[in-house]
């Protein structure tokens, strides 16, 4: 199975469980402030590793150029 494939599937849900998490919160806030801020930080996690993810891997994955690699410049 290709792992681009496997990346992107990973990130929608990622971005799905931080969504859902973060609107479970909006609408039913925990009265002990730790546990929501907790909850919160969660679903802001959960929302930023959906999204950089995919972007990470797209740059680190573009192929390097090695074609001056242990050359002196003149």
């Amino acid at each position: 199975m290709n792992t681009r494939l496997i990346l992107y599937v990973l990130s929608a849900v990622s971005l799905l469980f931080g969504t859902l998490l973060l609107i479970s919160e909006i609408t039913l806030p925990s009265t002990d402030g730790f546990i929501f801020a907790r909850n919160v930080a969660l679903s802001a996690i959960a929302i930023a590793v959906g999204v950089v993810a995919p972007l990470l891997s797209r740059k680190f994955s573009q192929p390097v150029d090695n074609s001056s690699q242990g050359q002196i410049p003149p």
